[in-house]
């Protein structure tokens, strides 16, 4: 009887250590599946703003070559951008009594490409675009000392 007990006693011990070295060493575990999110930006518009030059950037005369526009560039985007292209629209004179805008033309060879970066949330800082602007070679007096504003569009890509 007592080899009996001995037997049954190391047999509940053998399986209680084995038992609980089971539990001991089991990890629950668990999985799933689902989605995430993730959102891309919005771009910003780029803005352009005329400059006025100093010094001998006023470069137009009647009948001269084409002159100069000037700008800047403010990119609000997060992402630097690089410019490629201007489309000119029709030039306007400051004073369009004593100069009539009709004296100003964009000129056949105005650059359309380019390739300027603008850094992330900055601006370009000033840019001279050359060859953009002509002046009528019967252009008045009055035109003297006269500014004249090119609309324009710029078109980038991210960088």
């Amino acid at each position: 009887m007592k080899l009996r007990k001995l037997v049954v006693g190391v047999a509940a011990t053998t399986a209680a250590v084995a038992l609980g070295g089971g539990v001991a060493t089991a990890l629950w575990t668990a999985s799933g599946s689902g989605a995430g999110t993730a959102g891309t930006d919005v771009s910003q518009s780029l803005v352009v703003t005329a400059i006025t030059p100093g010094g001998n950037g006023l470069s137009l005369y009647p009948g001269g070559p084409a002159g100069f526009v000037y700008l800047t560039v403010q990119n609000p985007n997060p992402f630097p951008v690089n410019l490629t292209g201007f489309s000119w629209g029709t030039p306007v004179s400051s004073n369009p009594t004593a100069c009539p805008s009709s004296n100003f033309t964009v000129d056949a060879n105005a650059p359309t490409s380019t390739s300027i970066p603008v850094p992330a949330s900055g601006p370009s800082g000033a840019l001279q675009v050359f060859n953009v602007v002509d002046l009528a070679l019967a252009a008045p007096n009055g035109c003297q000392g006269v500014t004249v504003n090119v609309p324009v569009t710029v078109t980038a890509t991210e960088s």
